[in-house]
């Protein structure tokens, strides 16, 4: 007799805390996207050598090295994409917000940032900025898209030093 007390007294105790469990309700709300499939970026991780430079190379503000191309290639593009609109994003240059600033660290360069240029047009892409135009893709195949980095002084004297950054970008199909 005194078992089947024990394990009413549990049930009995159980089933009270199972009742305010009940009691208590929470919501989930959940969001996203459907999308048509676009296309993959081959190397989503890129280092581009720019080169080494002379200190010297830069003899007034808005002096430029030359330039290294870098590719961003599109696989498996959908059937359905026909442009997309980038956007490369960084660090600005405290002297020229249009170029991506050098990383800090040790022995860094001064007086130069990195400026970033459509291969096709020449024109300056600058950094943080939304207001790309489009670049037309073939729909249904693989497309690259070639750009191009090069240092620009932002000063009249150019500290020699390490001359390195880290720039991201953005995609946007259309």
């Amino acid at each position: 007799m005194k078992l089947t007390f024990l394990s009413s007294s549990l049930l009995f105790g159980l089933l009270a805390v199972s009742a305010n469990l009940r009691a208590e309700t929470a919501n989930l709300l959940m969001t996203g996207n459907i999308l048509s499939r676009t296309c993959e970026v081959e190397n989503d991780t890129q280092t581009v050598d720019i080169g080494k430079f002379s200190a010297s190379d830069f003899t007034a503000v808005g002096s430029v090295s030359a330039q290294k191309d870098f590719d961003i290639k599109l696989t498996g593009c959908d059937a359905s994409v026909s442009g997309v609109v980038i956007s490369f994003s960084g660090t600005a240059d405290k002297d020229n917000s249009r170029l991506l600033a050098l990383s800090d660290g040790d022995d860094v360069a001064k007086g130069v940032g990195i400026e970033i240029v459509d291969n096709k047009s020449h024109i300056l892409i600058p950094i943080n900025f939304d207001g790309v135009p489009a670049y037309s893709l073939t729909p249904g195949v693989d497309n690259t898209l070639t750009f191009a980095l090069r240092y620009k002084s932002t000063q009249d004297v150019v500290v020699p030093g390490n001359a390195a950054a880290v720039m991201y970008f953005d995609l946007q199909y259309q």
